[in-house]
C-alpha cells in the first residue's frame, strides 16, 4: 500500500504480512513501513504509483462488488426454486389424494373409459392452477421443465 505525505513530502509504502493463517483483525498482519523522500523519486514514477494504487484498489473494490452481485442473483434464483419445488410439493400431493379418491370412486380397472378422462380433466386442472398460481421464470431450468 502507497501513500504520499504532501506536508512532509514523502512516499511511505507499506507492506501488510499475515501472522496468522485465519486473518480477522488488524492485528493479525506485521506492517513494515518504507519512507522515501519525494525529491528522491521521478515525477513520472510518482504518478505511476498513483495509478496503479488506484487501480489495485479499484479492482478490489469491483472483485467484491460483482460477488456481492452475484452472490445475490444467485439467492434470488435459489429461492425461486425453492418456491416452485414448494409448488410442484402441494400440486403432486394434491394430485395423489384426487386419484386415490378417483380409484376408489371408479375401481381398479385402467381400461375404464370414465376413469381415464377424469384422470386426464384432473391433470389439465392442475397445470392450470399452477400456471396461475406462479409466475415461472422466463428461462427453463432441467429441474422445473415438468412445471412449465
Amino acid at each position: 500500500m502507497g501513500a504520499y505525505d504532501i506536508k512532509e513530502e514523502k512516499m511511505i509504502l507499506s507492506h501488510f504480512k499475515p501472522k496468522v493463517q485465519q486473518l480477522q483483525t488488524v492485528a493479525d498482519y506485521v506492517r513494515k513501513n518504507l519512507q522515501v523522500m519525494a525529491k528522491d523519486i521521478h515525477p513520472m514514477d510518482q504518478i505511476e504509483l498513483h495509478k496503479q494504487t488506484g487501480e489495485m484498489v479499484y479492482a478490489t473494490l469491483a472483485n467484491r462488488a460483482t460477488l456481492a452481485h452475484e452472490l445475490k442473483e444467485s439467492l434470488k434464483n435459489t429461492n425461486t426454486q425453492l418456491d416452485l419445488e414448494r409448488m410442484s410439493s402441494i400440486v403432486k400431493d394434491n394430485r395423489i389424494k384426487t386419484l386415490e379418491e378417483i380409484i376408489m370412486d371408479l375401481g381398479h380397472d385402467p381400461k375404464d373409459p370414465k376413469g381415464v378422462r377424469g384422470l386426464m380433466k384432473k391433470k389439465h386442472d392442475d397445470i392450470a392452477a399452477l400456471k396461475k398460481r406462479s409466475r415461472l421464470p422466463l428461462t427453463e431450468h432441467h429441474q422445473t421443465v415438468e412445471l412449465v
